[in-house]
């Protein structure tokens, strides 16, 4: 579990001083792990440094340990008690947070005017200060050992600083006591102000060496047989870039013939697929043909079972048929057919014949009629003439009646008394 959790590497995210010195509840923010504190002298950098780190990590609170520049004049009671209060209560708390938990570590003080002891607790709880839980009460003042424990539980609260130490490095950091102790020695030599202006590089050294995780033996003799095979690796490096430069020239053109065998490969696939699809359809349409079939074939052999017995039937029927009487007179059904032939024929030419009369029949009733209007216009004609006659006659002193203007052998009365005339007219001269 603890491996587990230095893997997922807690950084911190937020830290707070609550009624300590001349801050009443101050929130320092953390952007990826990191803190800037900046302002003039006596803005009170200094002094969250000293009640933040490391006080919050080990819980001393001896005032060298506090104090960046190690000086013993400023107590934890005097900034406890800076505004002159007879008693105070105060907290100083950081959150480490890996992206899906938060854990919050603080210390609980308490100052009394007239008791140079300051009574100290400690909690390590996951959540979160303003949002899982508040280091104030109702009346927004720090809340007491008693009432923190009813908050948080006794689990998460320890008066011994020895114990909050080994609670804080195993939820956060998993070190160990030894390690965890040099991890705090390196945090106050690196947190010394103007560190590089007096720099001592031997003690610089022995207070990394005892901050830092010291090298396995097995690492060192690996760095020292590394180091004696550092020239073959350089020769096996120098062929491996040349064999590199050669594969990647030899890939260039062995990158081109796969394009175009690959390119010929697909173009193949892709005939095959059409021909598939081709022979899919062709199959499609021959199996529905040959269900077709099927079908035709069993109607057929529906069809053949139903006829098997015409045959006989049929020939019964026949035989039948040539013994009757009928067929008996067949020579005499056929000279009929042809004698009604005949008669067809005949009468074929009748109604021609027929037709012809009728036609004739036409053309003479039409000349009848023009013949009965022309007698009609003669009569007329006649009946003009004989009045004319009439009139010459009586001009001409020859007796002529109207029984003469009749039409009935005009011209021969007409002959008969033009002689008659002639006669008088030779006889006159005579």
């Amino acid at each position: 579990m603890i491996e587990q959790r230095a893997a997922r590497r807690f950084a911190p995210t937020r830290a707070g001083i609550i009624n300590l010195w001349d801050y009443r509840d101050e929130e320092f923010s953390f952007v990826d792990g990191w803190l800037v504190l900046r302002g003039p002298n006596g803005s009170g950098k200094t002094k969250a440094l000293e009640v933040l780190f490391p006080f919050v990590l080990d819980g001393r609170i001896e005032p060298r340990r506090l104090n960046p520049f190690a000086s013993e004049d400023r107590t934890m009671k005097s900034n406890l008690l800076y505004r002159g209060q007879e008693v105070t209560h105060a907290y100083v708390w950081m959150e480490f947070g890996d992206g899906e938990q938060y854990v919050t570590v603080g210390i609980g003080l308490r100052a009394h005017r007239h008791v140079d002891r300051v009574t100290r607790w400690h909690f390590v709880v996951d959540g979160r200060v303003g949002v899982d839980f508040s280091l104030l009460d109702a009346d927004d003042r720090p809340l007491t050992r008693r009432d923190l424990i009813d908050r948080l539980g006794t689990d998460a609260v320890r008066d011994s600083a020895e114990d909050y130490r080994q609670l804080v490095d195993a939820r956060l950091f998993g070190l160990g006591p030894a390690r965890y102790e040099q991890l705090l020695d390196l945090v106050l030599t690196l947190r010394k102000p103007q560190l590089a202006k007096d720099l001592n590089p031997v003690e610089l050294s022995r207070t990394l060496q005892r901050g830092l995780r010291p090298v396995e033996d097995h690492l060192l003799v690996e760095a020292a047989r590394s180091f004696d095979d550092m020239e073959a690796v350089a020769r096996t490096l120098e062929g491996l870039v040349a064999a590199d430069a050669a594969t990647a020239a030899f890939l260039a053109v062995y990158s081109t013939y796969l394009r175009t065998h690959a390119r010929a490969a697909a173009d193949a696939l892709t005939a095959r697929r059409d021909a598939v699809a081709t022979r899919s359809t062709a199959l499609g349409d021959a199996r529905h043909a040959a269900d077709a079939a099927a079908k035709a074939e069993s109607a057929a052999g529906e069809r053949l079972g139903a006829v098997e017995g015409e045959p006989g039937r049929l020939r019964a029927h026949l035989d039948s048929l040539k013994a009757s009487a009928a067929y008996q007179s067949h020579e005499q059904l056929a000279d009929l057919q042809r004698h009604v032939h005949d008669l067809a024929e005949a009468a074929g030419r009748a109604d021609e014949a027929v037709v012809a009369e009728e036609s004739a029949a036409a053309r003479r009733r039409t000349e009848s009629e023009r013949a009965t209007v022309a007698a009609r216009d003669t009569r007329t004609a006649a009946d003009r003439l004989a009045a004319d006659l009439l009139l010459d006659a009586e001009a001409a002193g020859i007796t002529w009646s109207a029984d003469d203007a009749t039409p009935d052998d005009l011209a021969a009365r007409i002959t008969a008394r033009a002689a008659a005339r002639r006669d008088d007219v030779r006889a006159v001269r005579a």
